[in-house]
C-alpha cells in the first residue's frame, strides 16, 4: 500500500503537472479541442489539489 507522505504526493503532483502540460499542448495540436480542454481542466485541478496537500503536509 502506498502511504501519503510528502514524497509520494510530490511525485504524483509532478507527474500530473507534466500530464497537464502535455494535455495543454494537445489542445493546440489536436482537432478535438473541447475534449482536451476538459481533460486538461480535470488533470490540472487534481494536480493543484495534490500540491496543496503536499505543502500542507510538510508545514
Amino acid at each position: 500500500m502506498v502511504s501519503l507522505d510528502h514524497y509520494t504526493l510530490g511525485y504524483l503532483s509532478f507527474a500530473l503537472m507534466s500530464l497537464a502540460m502535455l494535455s495543454g499542448a494537445l489542445i493546440f495540436l489536436s482537432k478535438r479541442r473541447e475534449a482536451w480542454i476538459k481533460v486538461h481542466i480535470v488533470i490540472s485541478v487534481i494536480a493543484y489539489f495534490l500540491m496543496f496537500l503536499t505543502i500542507w503536509l510538510v508545514r
